[in-house]
């Protein structure tokens, strides 16, 4: 964890309310850090971002090595000094030897938050059982939640998908609103007893069909050795990989 590294107070104060969510998004991926493959991950969680979480803006956008200082730098950088509600992480969550993403989460967070990646994992088994190869981590550094996704965009989108609903309620949870209070829920105020909380949430139509990623096989480990990824050239056009500059820098 993350005891050796001191935090800058955040902004806002318990029970303070804000509105928006300042998301960051980090490619961590050897490749396209060296330019020798375009970013379409990051572009993809830009994009679904922007369309499926009310009030967000991506404000910072990055692509780094699979490098574990590198990677938690920038974490804490962005949790520390920019003050972000979100990180979302792309890459480095499987088992080739250079997918560390995890590990320099975990390097960096205060407490895990291990239901993101096991609703993740649920998702994804759906699709395809190489997604039980993923290592993703989950966590809360000071105020902001950091969240592994893997590379492959399919992959990125079966994720969210299963998250998405809830990331504005944890974010403001974790920023210490009072989501119980008029108006404050964030259009999640029919959610009383949430927080910890285990309430369920039907009717989220994520996946009407998911026969065209069975074949896919499309491996959540992502970036580093063990990337499966050459099969999809066609993913930025077909889900969305040219990032729309919609409050964030281009990706």
């Amino acid at each position: 964890m993350a005891g050796e590294h001191a935090h800058k107070g955040h902004r806002h104060g318990h029970g303070e309310q804000r509105s928006g969510v300042a998301v960051g998004v980090l490619t961590c991926s050897d490749r396209g850090a060296r330019g020798e493959r375009a970013d379409v991950g990051g572009p993809t969680v830009h994009n679904l971002v922007l369309d499926r979480i009310p009030g967000a803006k991506v404000t910072q956008y990055k692509v780094v090595p699979d490098d574990r200082e590198q990677i938690s730098s920038t974490l804490i950088a962005w949790a520390d000094d920019e003050r972000l509600d979100l990180i979302l992480t792309t890459g480095g969550t499987g088992l080739a030897p250079s997918d560390i993403t995890p590990e320099a989460t975990h390097a960096v967070i205060d407490r895990a938050v291990p239901a993101f990646p096991m609703a993740m994992l649920f998702e994804s088994l759906r699709v395809t059982p190489y997604a039980m190869l993923t290592r993703a981590a989950a966590g809360i550094r000071g105020k902001t939640l950091i969240i592994n996704l893997p590379g492959n965009p399919k992959a990125i989108q079966e994720n969210l998908d299963a998250i998405i609903e809830v990331l504005p309620h944890a974010v403001q949870i974790v920023r210490g609103e009072d989501t119980h209070a008029e108006g404050g829920g964030g259009g999640h105020k029919d959610h009383a007893g949430h927080a910890g909380h285990g309430e369920q949430h039907g009717g989220h139509d994520r996946h009407a069909d998911h026969g065209d990623h069975a074949a896919a096989a499309h491996g959540h480990e992502q970036h580093g050795g063990g990337d499966h990824r050459e099969h999809e050239p066609a993913a930025p056009a077909e889900r969305g990989g040219i990032a729309r500059n919609v409050g964030g820098p281009p990706c």
